[in-house]
């Protein structure tokens, strides 16, 4: 057994969609243009053939090669990661394909071990997320991630998109964005609303208190400690590493606020760079990077610039963080009658984010309108 594990070592358990997975572009087509009649017909004719990878394909084969490491070097058989494949298709009309796919590139891509899958015809999700003990929710249904989110796990929307073939194959690598990501989105909504001469006030009048908790926070803590027994276990480098790239500068308050944050999380992120306002594209192409977490539309529209496989966290007022989810939860409950219930194969039938009418204002100094606050957050 490696030094530093022992059979006790919780797993950090993701949950991804089946359209987020694998690539359903053309199951999507049939689905809008055709019905659900003719979708289910076209997967029953071709269940021998094999899905193309998705999205967050790479973020997932990339969890399961540190997976494949551990047990080379005698880890216990639980696993650092679990992977559950949650849908909503009914399971005769998709099951077996997945099935299919799944065993397909488990065989030829470094071990894609998905022994769990969660199939639902058209009921929500989000209520088995805390029966799977889930950290973290990978989802193409951008109002179930947002769901998610309310309830208090971590969870963001992955859609089609061009990748680049740059990914690192030696470790897994992660990047977060800050504000509504990691942190709560407390000081953004006083640049939104107090404008940039505010926000810089209020960053370093508390540049000693932490930010409060967003809604990744609980995963990149439970990232944080796998790395930790990585480096008890002795491995140089380790499989896993982890980035921060944020709109904020490096400037006094804000600079210091943030790393005194993640030191009280007792958080250590390999690498932070501070764009103040540049885009992220370049330095996201630069990590090379598996996924890369952010709540804003605009730095997902400059990640997949760059091929950059990217989750949009859709949080601000109102989404709390698992610290409350037992209060939210039972909002969500008292509320449930009017509560909208996801379709059957909706998680097919998601349309992607449209970025082209984007505001652009920032909390790094970009041009805004103090008083207002957007409904798109600007990082």
């Amino acid at each position: 057994m490696v030094h530093g594990w022992s059979r006790d070592t919780p797993a950090v358990k993701i949950a991804v969609s089946s359209r987020a997975l694998f690539d359903q572009t053309k199951e999507y087509t049939i689905f809008k243009e055709q019905g659900v009649k003719a979708y289910t017909e076209y997967h029953h004719a071709h269940e021998e053939e094999i899905l193309e990878p998705g999205t967050a394909f790479p973020f997932i084969k990339a969890a399961h090669t540190v997976n494949a490491k551990l047990k080379e070097a005698g880890a216990p058989e639980n696993e650092l990661f679990e992977i559950v494949l949650m849908s909503h298709n009914q399971a005769d009309t998709a099951g077996i394909r997945l099935i299919r796919s799944i065993h397909h590139h488990g065989m030829w891509c470094m071990g894609l071990k998905i022994d769990q899958m969660c199939l639902t015809d058209g009921a929500s999700l989000v209520g088995y997320l805390k029966a799977y003990d889930i950290t973290l929710y990978l989802s193409s249904h951008t109002y179930e991630v947002q769901e998610a989110l309310k309830a208090g796990f971590g969870a963001a929307a992955i859609f089609p998109q061009k990748m680049a073939e740059n990914q690192s194959v030696d470790q897994l690598r992660i990047v977060f964005d800050c504000d509504a990501v990691l942190f709560s989105d407390e000081a953004e909504q006083i640049f939104q609303t107090k404008g940039l001469g505010a926000f810089l006030d209020f960053e370093n009048e508390r540049m000693n208190e932490p930010l409060p908790e967003g809604p990744l926070k609980p995963f990149a803590v439970a990232i944080g400690k796998m790395q930790k027994r990585l480096e008890d276990a002795n491995f140089n480098p380790s499989p896993i590493r982890t980035y921060i790239v944020t709109a904020r500068s490096s400037s006094h308050g804000s600079g210091i606020r943030t790393l005194k944050t993640l030191r009280s999380w007792g958080l250590k992120i390999n690498e932070c760079n501070f764009l103040c306002g540049r885009p992220k594209g370049p330095v996201l192409s630069a990590i090379k990077a598996h996924i890369f977490f952010d709540d804003t539309q605009k730095n997902i529209e400059s990640a997949h610039e760059y091929g950059v496989p990217s989750g949009h966290v859709n949080f601000g007022e109102g989404v709390s963080s698992r610290a409350h989810s037992e209060d939210k939860q039972s909002e969500k409950q008292e509320g449930s009658g009017s509560t909208k219930r996801p379709q059957p194969h909706e998680d097919v039938a998601t349309e992607s984010v449209d970025f082209s009418s984007q505001d652009e204002g920032s909390i790094t100094g970009e041009v805004a309108t103090p008083g207002k606050r957007s409904s798109k957050r600007r990082k």
